[in-house]
């Protein structure tokens, strides 16, 4: 790689500096000023398109009545909850021992490996390109 003529980097830089400097036309701020005060004055949920209004209505009325609906069915037994909370929770800690745990050992060792591995590469290619300064 060769470095720019010196002489050539002065010439162009006397050459720029002679410019006139770029000036901005005089109707430019109140163009700008006139496109900033001619926003909509509704923001938000009101300049939504009609269909997502309408399926945001839908949303809130179906929540709310899934809500009320949790709220006013009568419990279940506590037994029954108990149970079924007990076997839910065996089932997790065998799949977290027999399937993710494992998989997760596995992978995080492969991550650290391959950390390493990109570690490396970038140290060599540092060496070989000659340092963070080429100068």
């Amino acid at each position: 790689m060769t470095d720019a003529d010196p002489d050539f980097d002065r010439g162009l830089a006397r050459e720029l500096a002679q410019l006139p400097r770029p000036r901005a036309p005089h109707t430019l701020l109140p163009r700008v000023l006139a496109a900033t005060t001619q926003r909509p004055a509704a923001t938000g949920w009101f300049t939504w398109p009609r269909q997502w209004q309408a399926v945001s209505i839908a949303a809130l009325v179906a929540a709310v009545v899934g809500m009320a609906w949790l709220l006013l069915t009568p419990p279940a037994p506590v037994s029954g909850v108990a149970a079924s909370a007990g076997q839910t929770a065996t089932t997790l800690r065998v799949l977290w021992d027999v399937i993710i745990e494992p998989a997760v050992t596995y992978v995080a060792i492969v991550a650290m490996v391959l950390t390493l591995v990109c570690a490396a590469a970038w140290a060599a290619l540092d060496v070989a390109l000659g340092g963070a300064s080429h100068r």
